[in-house]
């Protein structure tokens, strides 16, 4: 499954806005939000997120979605188009096979309010009634069917805090259970934890050869795949016999609990969508590599700069079919997205919501993103610092006529400027930068 586009209609800072996620060649696998704080990226991630777990799955993450409309007097409504992919289960139609699924889902509020002559008089979240959302309902949207993989992850996404014993089960989740963190902050990601010791159990106290086998097979693939999302010297241990996961930490022996935030972040992250990847792609011989949608808030929350500069391209690579829409205030995560990636600003515009794409965002510096149409940075120095070099551009203009303080002055900011614009000189004519910061001028005219 993919996403192709998804419109938002009266709710919170949107009156009405579509977002597409697709080219001429198909759809993007990266999509990165930029914008303000408020500007909407987290509402279109929860918005997504609601079409993508159901109408029964909507309800349970947003029962009373108060707060959600902007004009109470009228109903919002959010709606998708997304794809079929070869490993989602069901066929719809016969002489016509259908591949694309377009719906919608009314949104009240606490007005009294009037859809399809239907009365409602509480806030919540109703779905559009025709045959394509039955469809879907049958074959896209049960908690025990397979493929049509779905998941989203909020900024606050971490492993338990609680120094617990762990039980060696793992029931089946309900298909809702994908988004709970971007709705509940909360919520911990603890499946990854239960899944390691619920295999790990199955390894040493299963009779059956087969069973020992498949989870083994699982284990491994699951532990491969966290390994790699980690930096270098931080590996997957061992599981002990109280059920807690341990890891090799440049030689320390360290549990989960005793892990820094970011470490946590990753592991949450990677370990859940291993799982449930596994969980929708039961019978798949590498459901790494399967198609599906992941949402994140915040991608760059608790991650140092230089894991930000890595983590798109890690998580591509791991899974390379997965369709990614994060959201971000990293131009460090932002361009490390690679070329292939569709970059969106959200940004409010008066009454409304406007949203552009950026271009060639990977291709820059850091310093230049930010100055770039996807930040609007005025300036990549703090405000006390840009204070002092406009005060020194304002003295060295007045040359010979500086006189007493002011001269004075003049010499302190030029000591000063020594440190703090080592990089504002202008290349060497012929220079690799030299001929980088022509071409950009020209692409970014």
């Amino acid at each position: 499954m993919w996403v192709e586009e998804i419109t938002i209609e009266n709710v919170r800072c949107f009156n009405s806005t579509t977002l597409r996620f697709v080219d001429k060649n198909g759809p993007r696998k990266w999509v990165t939000l930029l914008g303000e704080n408020g500007g909407g990226k987290s509402t279109i991630l929860q918005a997504l997120a609601l079409l993508l777990a159901g109408p029964e799955g909507a309800q349970k993450l947003l029962p009373r979605p108060i707060g959600w409309l902007k004009d109470e007097s009228s109903p919002g409504k959010i709606s998708a188009r997304i794809h079929q992919s070869s490993n989602d289960p069901g066929t719809h139609g016969t002489e016509k096979i259908k591949k694309a699924f377009g719906y919608s889902f009314h949104i009240t509020g606490t007005s009294q309010l009037t859809i399809r002559n239907k009365r409602y008089t509480e806030p919540g979240i109703h779905e559009s009634p025709d045959r394509t959302l039955s469809w879907l309902r049958e074959n896209a949207f049960p908690s025990q069917g397979s493929g049509w993989f779905a998941v989203g992850y909020g900024a606050f996404r971490r492993l338990t805090r609680s120094s617990q014993i762990i039980v060696p089960s793992l029931e089946p989740q309900a298909r809702f259970t994908n988004f709970l963190s971007q709705f509940n902050e909360d919520e911990p990601l603890s499946a990854f934890e239960r899944w390691m010791t619920y295999l790990d159990y199955r390894i040493v106290k299963s009779k059956d050869k087969t069973e020992r086998q498949a989870a083994k097979q699982k284990r491994e693939l699951g532990i491969s795949a966290i390994n790699k999302l980690l930096p270098v010297g931080v590996r997957f241990s061992s599981v002990t016999t109280e059920g807690r996961i341990i890891f090799d930490v440049n030689g320390r022996m360290v549990p989960t609990i005793a892990l820094s935030d970011g470490y946590r972040s990753i592991l949450a992250l990677a370990g859940d969508i291993v799982w449930r990847l596994i969980q929708a792609f039961p019978n798949s011989e590498n459901a790494l590599k399967e198609e599906g949608v992941v949402l994140i808030d915040e991608l760059d929350i608790h991650l140092h700069p230089q894991w930000q500069r890595e983590i798109a391209g890690w998580l591509q690579m791991q899974f390379p079919n997965l369709q990614f829409i994060v959201a971000t205030h990293s131009p460090l995560v932002a361009a490390g997205a690679g070329d292939g990636a569709l970059t969106l600003q959200i940004n409010l515009a008066g009454d409304n919501v406007d949203v552009r794409p950026v271009r060639d965002i990977s291709a820059l510096r850091v310093d230049r993103i930010l100055q770039s149409e996807a930040f609007n940075l005025v300036s990549p120095y703090s405000p006390q610092t840009q204070n002092k070099i406009d005060r020194y551009d304002v003295l060295a203009s007045k040359g010979a006529r500086r006189q007493g303080k002011e001269k004075q002055e003049f010499n302190q900011l030029s000591l000063f400027l020594e440190e703090a614009r080592p990089f504002a000189k202008i290349p060497d004519t012929g220079s690799f930068e030299d001929k980088l910061d022509t071409f950009l001028k020209k692409r970014l005219k």
